[in-house]
């Protein structure tokens, strides 16, 4: 009895010290930067994807990191923006990259800022600007800011780009020089 009492007593306090030493500094809870702390949207939401549509049909989809909604806007602002652009049969009419981008989800209308980059894989294009805007029920898509071109082997730059969503109305504006870059 007096050897069960001592076993009973040191695993008591074996087990006590082997809690306590669980119990040390709780790691850190990780914080959000400075720049999301200070943003005052009512939501915010992380890997987002928003589906566009045009008169009941799919017309895009656009993925963002970070997407911040506010109660009083239809605005919704996006880190992170990769959109599709479809075709009426749904493949891919063209592809959006950018650091940041503006939803309207009334409008469906999308304002891409930040290194855009823009690519139509059919026709092997590429239109790279600092912004962007993307109308579909315009069916349009175009840069009010510098744009560089490239097709065929050629490099484009102007002050701006316009053109439809099938891209057979491209127009680079004020163009600035043209390169050949080869085939």
């Amino acid at each position: 009895m007096l050897l069960y009492n001592k076993i009973k007593h040191l695993v008591g306090w074996g087990g006590i010290a082997l809690l306590g030493a669980g119990c040390g500094d709780a790691p850190a809870t990780p914080v959000a930067s400075d720049n999301l702390l200070a943003m005052d949207s009512d939501m915010v939401g992380y890997e987002t994807k928003t589906i566009l549509t045009t008169n009941g049909v799919k017309s895009g989809v656009i993925d963002a990191d970070t997407a911040y909604f506010f109660d009083d806007s239809t605005f919704v602002y996006m880190r992170g923006v990769n959109m599709v652009i479809h075709t009426d049969q749904g493949d891919v009419r063209a592809t959006v990259t950018a650091d940041q981008g503006r939803y309207d989800q009334y409008s469906q209308q999308m304002h891409a800022q930040g290194n855009v980059v823009l690519i139509m894989p059919a026709e092997d294009r590429r239109v790279e600007s600092e912004e962007l805007y993307y109308n579909p029920v315009d069916q349009k898509i175009w840069s009010e800011s510098s744009a560089t071109y490239w097709h065929d082997g050629e490099v484009t730059r102007g002050t701006c780009f316009r053109s439809d969503v099938e891209f057979r109305d491209l127009q680079v504006c004020n163009i600035r020089g043209s390169t050949d870059i080869g085939g």
